[in-house]
């Protein structure tokens, strides 16, 4: 496995609450996988595990909650191109 760019590393480290709500989901997914990868290499530190834990589950909550918009607006989006038509989100009918 290739050693991950400890520079990479501490700048996703230093991004607070606001600045990861203001990524993109490309930009957290992204962010997210450097530190899955970081957290799965032998020898991290505990300390260095958490703070990675802690910036991760910030990533991952921010991907979910941009996939869920996603899946509501397809959800509600109907109908063909010529013809749009929008349903309000039922999550009893609509939903997973």
């Amino acid at each position: 496995m290739p050693r991950i760019n400890e520079q990479e590393l501490a700048e996703i480290l230093k991004l607070n609450q606001q600045q990861i709500d203001q990524l993109s989901y490309e930009a957290a997914m992204q962010k997210l996988e450097i530190i899955v990868e970081a957290l799965e290499q032998e020898g991290t530190p505990l300390e260095l595990g958490l703070k990675l834990y802690q910036t991760g589950n910030a990533l991952s909550k921010k991907c979910g909650l941009a996939l869920d918009a996603a899946e509501e607006v397809m959800l509600q989006l109907r109908g063909t191109i010529e013809n749009p038509s929008e349903a309000p989100f039922d999550p009893e009918k609509d939903g997973r």
